[in-house]
C-alpha cells in the first residue's frame, strides 16, 4: 500500500477536511508515495513511540497530535519552523506520519461525540466551530450531581485522577449543565458562558481559573490526553474493522 492510499481510508472514517483551518493533518511525515507495510496508531510523537516502531518494524504511524516543530525567528524578523528532536527521529528513520488532530475531535463519533457518551449527555449542541455544523466541543444537560459526584463521574469515565477546578467550582449546588472539549478549550470558553454550569477541558492556566471565578461558572481541567484517549479508541476499533486488520494503539499511561 502507498502512504496516500492509507490517508484515503483514514479520510474515509474522519474527514480531514473539518479540522481547524490552521490545523497540522494529513500526510506530516512521509510522501504520498511512500509505502506502506507496518503501521501503528499513536497519540503522540515520544520516545516510547519511537522505540516501539524501532522494535516492531514499524514504518507508518496515525497520530493524532501533529509531530511538533520549534518556531524559530530568524535576524529579518521572519518566522521558521524547525523539527523537534523526536520529530527528526522519526524523519531520520524514514516513518512516515498520518495526523487527524482536530479532524477527529469534530467528526462524527470521534473525541467530542464519545465524551457526550461518556457522560451521558442530553441534547448535546455544538460550540467551537471548525466548518459548518461541526465543532470540538459539546454542551448539554447531564442528570443531577453535587460537585464531589461529578469530578468521581470524571475520574471514573476518563480513568484520570488529574483533576483541578476553580475556587467558583467548589461552591456549586447541583451540576444539570456541563460543557465538554478534547484537548486544550480555553480559548472558546467567552461562547458557553452564559450557557453552561461548569466546563471540563484540559491546559486550563490560572488566567483563566480566575476569569471562570469572576463569571460565576465552574471549570475543571482535565489531563490533556485524557480527554482524547475515549474518542482514539473508537477510532482505533474503527479502522481495524474497516481495514480488516489488528493495529495497536500506543500513548504513555502515565499521562492518562
Amino acid at each position: 500500500m502507498k502512504l496516500f492510499e492509507l490517508l484515503d481510508n483514514v479520510n474515509k472514517i474522519v474527514p480531514l477536511k473539518y479540522a481547524f483551518e490552521d490545523d497540522s493533518v494529513g500526510i506530516t511525515i512521509g510522501e504520498n508515495e511512500s509505502n506502506v507495510n507496518n503501521i501503528v496508531i499513536g497519540h503522540e510523537l515520544d520516545d516510547y513511540l519511537f522505540e516501539y516502531c524501532s522494535d516492531n518494524n514499524i514504518d507508518t504511524v496515525i497520530t493524532y497530535h501533529p509531530p511538533p516543530y520549534k518556531k524559530i525567528i530568524e535576524e529579518d524578523g521572519s518566522e521558521n519552523f524547525l523539527p523537534d528532536s523526536i520529530t527528526t527521529s522519526f524523519i531520520d528513520s524514514s516513518i512516515n506520519i498520518i495526523t487527524i488532530h482536530t479532524a477527529q475531535d469534530v467528526c462524527k463519533d470521534g473525541n467530542a461525540d464519545t465524551l457526550i457518551d461518556l457522560f451521558n449527555i442530553k441534547n448535546p449542541k455544538v460550540f467551537a466551530q471548525t466548518v459548518g455544523k461541526y465543532g470540538a466541543g459539546r454542551y448539554g444537560t447531564i442528570d443531577m450531581v453535587s460537585p464531589k459526584e461529578l469530578k468521581e463521574l470524571i475520574e471514573k469515565k476518563l480513568n484520570t485522577k488529574l483533576i483541578r477546578t476553580n475556587e467558583y467550582f467548589e461552591n456549586l449546588g447541583d451540576i444539570s449543565h456541563i460543557a465538554v472539549l478534547p484537548g486544550s478549550g480555553t480559548q472558546f470558553m467567552e461562547e458557553i458562558l452564559d450557557i453552561t454550569q461548569v466546563f471540563i477541558t484540559g491546559d486550563i492556566s490560572h488566567r483563566y481559573l480566575l476569569k471562570a471565578d469572576e463569571e460565576k461558572m465552574g471549570l475543571i481541567q482535565i489531563g490533556h490526553i485524557s480527554s482524547e484517549i475515549p474518542g482514539m479508541r473508537k477510532f482505533v476499533e474503527k479502522f481495524n474493522k474497516f481495514m480488516e486488520l489488528e493495529i495497536n494503539y500506543v500513548y504513555k499511561e502515565f499521562y492518562e
